[in-house]
């Protein structure tokens, strides 16, 4: 009898076709897991490895300073994951409902690594119709979305209030919807611009160009700011005084907050600023300086404007510019279009930072700490109006420059000679 252990010896025939044979059709998706399977299991795992990756953290820093007891310990790590999903959570006496951008996309990343695996699982026959292909695509996200919130859900309970379980709920759902939506997209091979313009097309890599234009401009004023300040960066950390263990924590925590220091950036050099509670701003040519908390990377918040600040507004202008470019690639020479579809192409990577913006402000505590982020009211003239008048004007331009070049010049008869 064997025994799970065994080796599998699995039989394996040989057949020989001749030449005038049809091909044996080939079966490019074989259900070797079940799909279902494949997504609850991945996906409450995801959840899991969220909450351990948080237990190690907080763990680490506890074999520092054992003298805390162990009931608090297991507190923080909850708070602590109950924050990567936005709900505010109590951690070292302040009340944070910041979320950690860079700890909560990869958490959206390994759902969707889920739902891609679960998808090219399903036995979706090639040419199925559109709606068999949206029940396919709303099954697979439906189960890694409804996994995630049953063992998240689970682990709110456990480790939070049950105040802080329906505040959970917006996260639970938004992570891994953020990921598995786009992952069973690309496991299923769904074609969304079937039957659309072919414009339409160029338009995602047109938005995901000027994105990052918006994100290297944003870093490019991140990095500068920080190296114009850096003896209070080092002051802070120093006042500080961790140890080794300490200081490695410390350099995580900032790393995880690096997209929402990529968001505020943005927010800045597209013109709108940053609120740093109810009485700092930071903005082009204007700064209210207020108390912040002792975090080391908050040490950059300059004092004073700079003389140049509103140079960096040049980047929201380059990134409409960039994305028009590419979306204009393979457009006709007509003024009209070029307007329009410049128009367009400028606009759309202003609302993705402007989506990506909401989730990146909150509160560090309460008072002077609350209301930290973008100026959403002003970024949402200033990452629009801007970029899609530069969009339009960098559309038009190219239209009239293609349509003097097409235009034949005239040839001159020669003169009658009587």
């Amino acid at each position: 009898m064997r025994t799970p252990l065994d080796p599998r010896h699995t039989p394996v025939g040989l057949t020989v076709a001749s030449p005038s044979e049809p091909a044996p059709e080939e079966h490019s998706r074989f259900p070797a897991v079940p799909w279902l399977l494949a997504a609850v299991a991945w996906t409450a795992a995801v959840a899991l490895v969220g909450w351990v990756l948080v237990g190690a953290l907080v763990s680490v820093s506890w074999l520092t300073a054992v003298h805390v007891p162990a009931a608090e310990v297991f507190g923080t790590i909850g708070q602590g994951w109950l924050v990567l999903h936005g709900v505010p959570g109590g951690l070292a006496g302040a009340t944070v409902r910041l979320v950690p951008l860079g700890a909560t996309q990869l958490l959206a990343l390994g759902c969707g690594f889920a739902a891609h695996h679960a998808a090219a699982q399903y036995d979706l026959e090639d040419g199925a119709p559109r709606s068999q292909r949206a029940i396919a695509w709303a099954s697979v996200v439906g189960a890694c979305v409804g996994a995630y919130v049953l063992v998240g859900g689970i682990l709110a309970v456990v480790v939070g209030s049950p105040g802080q379980l329906g505040q959970a709920i917006p996260g639970l759902l938004l992570v891994p919807l953020a990921g598995a939506a786009p992952g069973a997209v690309l496991g299923l091979g769904l074609d969304l611009f079937e039957g659309l313009p072919a414009w339409t097309r160029r338009l995602p890599r047109a938005i995901g160009l000027g994105v990052g234009v918006l994100a290297l401009g944003s870093l490019a004023a991140l990095v500068m700011t920080l190296v114009a300040h850096l003896d209070r960066v080092s002051d802070l950390h120093g006042a500080l005084a961790p140890d080794g263990v300490g200081a490695v924590v410390l350099t995580l925590v900032q790393v995880a907050y690096l997209p929402n220091l990529l968001a505020w950036a943005g927010a800045f050099v597209l013109g709108a600023g940053v609120t740093l509670g109810p009485e700092g701003l930071v903005a082009p040519g204007v700064v209210e300086p207020t108390v912040l908390p002792a975090i080391p990377v908050l040490g950059a918040v300059p004092s004073v404007p700079g003389v140049a600040d509103h140079a960096w507004l040049v980047v929201g202008l380059a990134a409409a510019a960039a994305s028009a470019w590419w979306l204009l690639r393979g457009s006709d020479h007509a003024w009209l279009t070029g307007l329009w579809q410049g128009a367009v192409a400028g606009v759309a990577p202003g609302l993705a930072w402007i989506v990506f913006s909401l989730f990146s402000g909150g509160d560090l505590g309460v008072e002077r700490l609350a209301g930290m982020g973008p100026r959403l009211p002003d970024l949402l003239l200033w990452a629009t109006l801007p970029l899609a008048a530069a969009g339009a004007l960098y559309g038009l331009g190219r239209a009239l420059w293609l349509s003097r070049r097409s235009t034949p010049a005239p040839v001159e008869e020669p003169a009658a000679i009587g």
